[in-house]
């Protein structure tokens, strides 16, 4: 028995340090992507070594490429902001340890499995795993048939249920036809309502919907509260995720938009570029009733202690989640704003996450 158990310590040692290596590597070379002088030391050493010593307990190297390019876009020293390397290879995965999670993240089940079913997108059928179901969950024979007969209102949308992120192969289809010639295209689809949302964010941007990322963590007593919430823009008739062409503004904790926006490599926006919305002190309307539905929908999930939905506001001033992220999670959208993650519970998730 000790054999084994010494072997099973030994692959996760080295597995650790592997996916530690794989981050580091992943962010240095999206971060050649930035400006040179975003990553410029223009703070003091006391303050690099306090940064350092903050983020010492996980027992690795701490890099402070985050650190300086958060610092250098926002003006604020916050000694909260989380390395990006340390994130991705640990703290998520110590946050979100369980395989069976996965679950959640096909977009199949979403009304199936929470209670609130109006919140999510409506379906109108579904594929997995090449077999064909109607929105209840029972197969469809002939799918053609199906969709000659049924009454969808177009156009809708067409997306794979599965293993994707960032809008890939996200479709908006216009008739039957259309429908019909691109079903053959995933495994694994669902097949949703198109949401028209509300109108105010349509005069910043009406190229597609614009998403509201809802980060949120379960505190130690069971519920889970929001950390941090960023709104996506779409640009020049683009979809609003930022590895699509995006751009992110954050949101402070009174709802008003931030004084800029960025895209994927740390370029800031104080205006959308093709509507000339000013974003600072704009108001995000119904932001009460964003964070309180965005709890709702967390406080069914199971298994995990970090989640991020993309929510939309719909024409009818209703918050609908759109997606739920639970792997892959992203945390520059915060940090790039001057903002540390995980706020004022960095030190909790430190304690949970470094041992």
């Amino acid at each position: 028995m000790s054999g084994i158990s010494t072997k099973r310590r030994v692959f996760e040692y080295l597995k650790d340090k592997y996916l530690f290596y794989k981050s580091t590597k992943a962010f240095k070379h999206r971060y050649k992507n930035y400006e040179n002088s975003l990553f410029k030391k223009t703070l003091s050493d006391e303050i690099i070594e306090r940064y350092k010593e903050r983020w010492s307990a996980f027992g690795k190297k701490v890099e402070i490429d985050t650190f300086l390019l958060c610092y250098n876009l926002s003006g604020k020293v916050d000694y909260d902001i989380v390395p990006e390397n340390l994130f991705a290879a640990i703290i998520e995965k110590k946050l979100n340890p369980y395989k069976e999670l996965s679950f959640f993240s096909v977009k199949n089940v979403y009304e199936k499995w929470f209670n609130n079913k109006e919140v999510f997108p409506m379906s109108y059928f579904h594929k997995i795993d090449g077999i064909y179901y109607d929105k209840k969950f029972h197969i469809i024979n002939g799918i053609k048939q199906f969709i000659e007969n049924s009454t969808f209102k177009y156009p809708l949308i067409l997306k794979p249920s599965k293993d994707t992120y960032g809008g890939a192969g996200v479709s908006f289809v216009k008739d039957k036809n259309e429908l019909l010639s691109r079903i053959n295209d995933y495994s694994f689809l669902v097949c949703q309502e198109k949401i028209e949302q509300n109108e105010y964010l349509s005069e910043i941007n009406d190229s597609s919907v614009n998403s509201v990322r809802v980060c949120l963590l379960k505190s130690r007593g069971g519920v889970f509260e929001v950390l941090n919430n960023t709104m996506r823009f779409g640009i020049d008739g683009g979809l609003d995720n930022e590895t699509s062409g995006g751009i992110v503004c954050n949101i402070d904790d009174n709802g008003k938009f931030r004084d800029y926006a960025l895209n994927k490599y740390g370029v800031k926006y104080f205006e959308h570029p093709n509507s000339g919305f000013v974003f600072k002190g704009k108001k995000v309307p119904f932001y009460h009733e964003l964070l309180e539905i965005s709890k709702k929908i967390s406080n069914e999930l199971i298994l995990c202690d970090l989640v991020s939905l993309d929510m939309a506001l719909d024409r009818n001033n209703k918050w609908r989640c759109i997606e739920i992220n639970l792997g892959g999670q992203t945390i520059r959208f915060a940090q790039y704003a001057g903002e540390g993650f995980f706020g004022k519970y960095t030190d909790e998730v430190i304690g949970r996450t470094s041992n």
